[in-house]
């Protein structure tokens, strides 16, 4: 993305965005809280923007080194961590259900909980990873899945709730 396309960004001290930001324009940064796009990200995405929502001045999104956005939707009340290396296609990811100013009748509803994505985790269309999920390294979310709960590292995941479907072939195992 150019500078001009992202000067309103640049120029917000709680945005911060790394070399060589990949986009087409698509990329929309909302909220009080602080946002960080390490180098190289690729935010280029076809139907959908990617929206990177912070819902109070202490929520923090972080998108790592190499990571590509297509179409997907952040929104933190806290934390929400996206490793080096991922690919996040047009799906959901959030720290928090309910929003701002809400009265749940379920009082633990409206606590926000991180989210960690480690490195290199390919999360389809369509996903839904809800509030305190892990998603362990070099594992990949099946299109339309629901992501309850932690992810082992290595694995390939999928369904409503998600579970393990496999293991990923090592490549080092191959004979």
């Amino acid at each position: 993305m150019g500078w001009l396309t992202t000067l309103s960004y640049r120029l917000n001290r709680r945005v911060t965005i790394g070399p060589g930001l990949l986009g087409n324009g698509r990329l929309r940064i909302l909220g009080p809280g602080r946002v960080t796009l390490a180098a190289q990200v690729n935010a280029w995405s076809h139907a959908e923007p990617n929206r990177l929502i912070t819902t109070n001045s202490g929520a923090v999104i972080t998108i790592g080194r190499n990571a590509r956005l297509n179409g997907c939707t952040i929104v933190a009340a806290e934390r929400v961590e996206v490793g080096a290396d991922c690919v996040l296609g047009s799906c959901e990811i959030r720290d928090h259900l309910s929003s701002p100013g809400s009265r749940s009748r379920d009082p633990q509803a409206d606590l926000a909980t991180p989210v960690m994505i480690e490195e290199n985790v390919w999360i389809g269309g369509q996903v839904s990873v809800l509030p305190g999920v892990r998603i362990g390294r070099d594992s990949v979310i099946g299109m339309h899945a629901v992501v309850f709960s932690d992810i082992p590292r290595g694995v390939i995941a999928g369904g409503n709730p998600a579970r393990v479907l496999r293991p990923l072939e090592d490549p080092d195992r191959r004979g």
